[in-house]
């Protein structure tokens, strides 16, 4: 196409919605897009894939094109191209999500050679399918490159949500117990290190014999309370 008649084209989508001017701009310069695919690979399912995206390209610099510019639709259309397929590279090559500035910034040699092995593991496959955790002993295996042990954004959520919920829950089996059996439990068995029987005794003014009691009684009714808002008695045994 020549200059006017890409206009043409562009004019008659941008300002009707022209389907039909569209696909023979698209048509035409598809070749730009196929061209700026087979930079990055050579494997026909990635290049196809990446082809397409260059292509989702082209329909953008058409709907964004500015008339007003003296510059030809190919010279616009290069950087939404090169964006579509840069964006989508990552995703298309690798076997493990990774962000598209990482994986070009190891391409390009800009990361150190601890974090290029790491893009090389995601790209590649190094893992292999049927590998043992027994292969890891020793560390620096796969699993231990790969995986972490930290939560993750929504596990983190969920544990405060789960947390949350547990606490309503024992502060409201706790209610009914006397004040006496409520700090009993709250002193033996809700601290990090439970309090030794003589300190507590000797605070509430009983032995020691009889706040065994108290502490066994208390459990009982806990047990009892929790049980009925929907704990599980295997958890509570």
């Amino acid at each position: 196409m020549n200059a006017d008649q890409e206009r043409d084209a562009i004019c008659s989508w941008q300002d009707r919605g022209d389907r039909a001017a569209l696909e023979l701009l698209l048509r035409s310069h598809a070749r730009q897009a196929w061209s700026q695919a087979a930079r990055y690979t050579d494997n026909p399912v990635h290049l196809e894939d990446l082809a397409a995206e260059g292509m989702i390209g082209l329909l953008r610099a058409a709907s964004n094109f500015d008339r007003a510019q003296e510059v030809r639709f190919s010279t616009y259309a290069g950087w939404w191209v090169m964006n579509c397929i840069s964006n989508a590279l990552a995703r298309t090559k690798a076997v493990i999500d990774i962000p598209t500035r990482t994986y070009l910034d190891a391409q390009l040699g800009k990361l150190s050679e601890e974090e290029r092995a790491l893009v090389r593991q995601a790209v590649q496959g190094l893992v292999a399918l049927d590998y043992s955790m027994a292969d890891d002993e020793g560390g620096g295996g796969p699993r231990d490159t790969l995986v972490s042990e930290d939560l993750g954004p929504e596990e983190i959520v969920s544990e405060q949500s789960r947390s949350a919920m547990l606490t309503r829950m024992l502060a409201e089996a706790l209610e009914p117990l006397s004040c006496e059996e409520a700090e009993v439990i709250r002193r033996r068995k809700l601290k990090p290190e439970p309090e030794p029987f003589c300190a507590i005794a000797t605070e509430l003014g009983i032995s020691e014999s009889r706040l065994r009691q108290v502490e066994k009684r208390a459990l009982m009714r806990l047990r009892r309370n929790l049980v009925d808002r929907g704990f599980s008695r295997s958890v509570l045994s």
